[in-house]
């Protein structure tokens, strides 16, 4: 498969090498061909095994991509069920936010997995799956019958996924993580906060989304490689390494660890260039940036020819205070959107930083030209908006659906004699 980053000139235009010059992209990505009305993964089936969002956002980019994805659950319910936010802030395990927007377009059987029968019936389905994602406690794998190297021999065809804190192999294979333990562990729990106080987490669980989002690349990779089943390993705090990068090699080339700088770039020198950093305005806040190869443009947005001196630009980030408080007047009297339309104006990429309720909003209507934000049914009625697609194909669909309720798809098991049996045994 020719790669699309590999390109050349043709006639004016960039084209990918997969296009010929007579073949275009389709006139925009959100309209897409209505022939494929499937996702790109159609006919893929995927077992999750999950209990952390990791797995749970692992599971969703694939349904989304249009892989047909079961969810065990044990006999409480995925733990998504009970994390919110919830209507009314009344606990409700088919309702809340968490378990709406990350368990769409999954199917739910309701197995206890912990039972010899429970353990055979999943078996049965590993028979007929593609994937198999593990990411429950990796000390109770055995007595799930989720080993993934007994399951590989098993179904040798099979892509195993499994995601952990620390990996399947190393001194700390067993440990156990949380979100703040695991962003920590990775090295970015360090650089969040002002620097004379302690380190500031960020917001909701960054470290496992972020692996499940690896594991997810990890299995399209495995299956478009053909290569048999075989085991990707997944380690949270890896991810969490991985996305944090600069700031290990900042540490490797200066040998000077990064400092957090509060709402100011991490830790760098005198000499760099600044601001980078979020600042009040008249009615909210603005990310204010400095153009990085036309610094003293800044004198020209704020009215401030001292922001051009020659000495000031040579050592920025060691006078930022004083930058700050020359940006301080017109910032204090310009509301936000208009002193990003100046700066944006002069090539300088500041941005306005939004509420979560301002992004619902969508002033400018440009979620809504995308069709992001989507309207799904809430299972004790009405509706709840969540996130539309996590990306577009041109020629393919992402896939949106439903929620499943807790062993909403149990009929897919046996006779109906045998679910009442199973039912009555605690299996299913």
């Amino acid at each position: 498969m020719p790669l699309l980053l590999d390109s050349w000139l043709t006639g004016g235009e960039t084209l990918p090498r997969s296009l010929t010059a007579t073949q275009r992209y389709p006139a925009s990505v959100t309209e897409q061909d209505p022939d494929q009305a499937a996702g790109a993964l159609d006919g893929v089936r995927v077992i999750e095994c999950s209990e952390t969002s990791a797995g749970a956002y692992c599971g969703r980019l694939l349904a989304g991509l249009g892989a047909s994805v079961t969810l065990i659950e044990p006999p409480l319910g995925h733990p998504m069920r009970r994390s919110g936010p919830f209507r009314a802030d009344v606990p409700d395990r088919e309702g809340g936010a968490s378990h709406l927007h990350l368990q769409r377009h999954k199917q739910s059987i309701r197995l206890n997995v912990a039972s010899g029968a429970g353990r055979r019936m999943l078996d049965q389905h590993l028979s007929k799956a593609d994937v198999l994602i593990i990411d429950v406690d990796r000390r109770r794998w055995q007595d799930l019958g989720l080993q993934p190297e007994a399951v590989i021999d098993r179904h040798p065809d099979l892509q195993v996924c499994t995601i952990t804190p620390f990996g399947t192999e190393g001194p700390r294979s067993d440990w156990r993580g949380s979100e703040l333990t695991l962003y920590a562990a990775g090295g970015y729990l360090r650089i969040g906060g002002e620097p004379e106080r302690e380190p500031v987490k960020a917001w909701g669980e960054q470290g496992h989304m972020q692996a499940g989002l690896h594991a997810a690349l990890g299995i399209v990779t495995a299956l478009y490689a053909q290569a048999g089943g075989q085991l990707i390993d997944t380690a949270i705090f890896e991810a969490v390494a991985f996305l944090l990068g600069g700031g290990h090699q900042h540490a490797w080339f200066f040998d000077r660890e990064p400092v957090r700088n509060g709402a100011r770039l991490v830790g760098f020198g005198p000499g760099h260039l600044y601001p980078s950093t979020i600042r009040p305005c008249q009615d909210g806040w603005v990310h204010a940036h400095c153009n990085n190869r036309y610094p003293e443009a800044m004198a020209v947005l704020f009215d401030q020819p001292q922001l051009a001196a020659p000495d000031l630009l040579a050592s920025l980030m060691g006078r930022a205070d004083e930058v700050d408080e020359l940006m301080e007047p017109v910032l204090a009297a310009t509301p936000r959107r208009e002193i990003v339309r100046r700066a944006q104006e002069l090539r300088i990429p500041f941005t306005e930083v939004l509420a979560p309720s301002e992004v619902l909003a969508d002033d400018d209507g440009h979620h809504a030209a995308r069709d992001f934000w989507q309207t799904t049914p809430h299972p004790r009625g009405g509706d709840v908006l969540a996130p539309g697609p996590a990306l577009r194909l041109g020629r393919t669909a992402w896939v949106d659906g439903v929620a499943p309720r807790l062993g909403e798809h149990n009929g897919r098991l046996g006779t109906p004699k045998q679910r009442v049996q199973w039912r009555r045994a605690g299996v299913a």
